[in-house]
């Protein structure tokens, strides 16, 4: 049976084991900086994206408000009309109101 120096096999064991741990704190240190970047390319995307929805928000309350404006234009509109015409016409006003009244008993009986 040949035996091997027996100060040689530990001393390359524990070198091989050095070179090992040095290059697996290396790579731990590379994934670690990668986990950073990554994060911080995170971080500017949600800031990226919150930025964009407050932006795409105020727009469509712009948008509302002007609709609404509009609406309550066309309403008043609507309201001075209706007024004009049932005091230029008010039997013909009063006889549509009853005839309209008759019809909708009518239905809600059925």
């Amino acid at each position: 049976m040949p035996k091997a120096p027996a100060k040689t096999a530990p001393k390359q064991g524990t070198a091989d084991l050095e070179a090992r741990l040095t290059a697996l704190r290396s790579e731990v240190d590379e994934i670690l900086a990668a986990l950073a970047e990554a994060e911080e390319t995170a971080e500017e995307a949600v800031e990226t994206v919150a930025t964009k929805a407050e932006d795409i928000s105020e727009e469509i309350l712009k948008d509302a408000r002007r609709a609404l404006k509009q609406i309550h234009k066309q309403a008043a509109t609507l309201e001075k009309t209706l007024g004009v015409q049932t005091s230029a016409n008010p039997v013909q006003t009063l006889l549509l109101a009853f005839g309209a009244g008759f019809i909708a008993s009518l239905l809600i009986r059925r």
